[in-house]
């Protein structure tokens, strides 16, 4: 390798979000709204900036519980692609439910990124 080769990295800013882990519900929320608080300000301040929400869509319903008002920006971000979200209503685990349980996740979760613009 010769010290003039150029390399192109690719970040994918993402979250892993689990709802209910360690911590309450409550808890674990507090910290969402923290999060996209700031992916928010970050998409707002940085025009190419992208960010995945870890393929499930029930973390925008929790933050918009919280933040009503940021539902069309939200939209906005998401039909621009710059906020990626869904398939899934809730982050799968394949070992603990029934194959129906899994499709109709995946049927909820596609229905409601739809609805959102994705």
């Amino acid at each position: 390798m010769k010290r003039d080769d150029k390399f192109q990295v690719i970040v994918v800013p993402h979250t892993h979000w689990d709802r209910e882990w360690y911590l309450s519900f409550e808890e674990f929320r507090f910290h969402l709204v923290e999060a996209l608080d700031r992916v928010i300000s970050l998409l707002g301040a940085h025009p190419r900036y992208r960010f995945t929400l870890d393929g499930q869509v029930i973390p925008l319903l929790d933050y918009l519980e919280i933040r009503p008002e940021r539902k069309e920006l939200l939209q906005e971000y998401i039909r621009e692609g710059r906020l990626l979200i869904g398939p899934w209503y809730v982050q799968p685990d394949e070992f603990l439910v029934s194959g129906e349980a899994l499709v109709r996740n995946l049927l909820y979760g596609t229905r409601l990124a739809r609805e959102f613009g994705g």
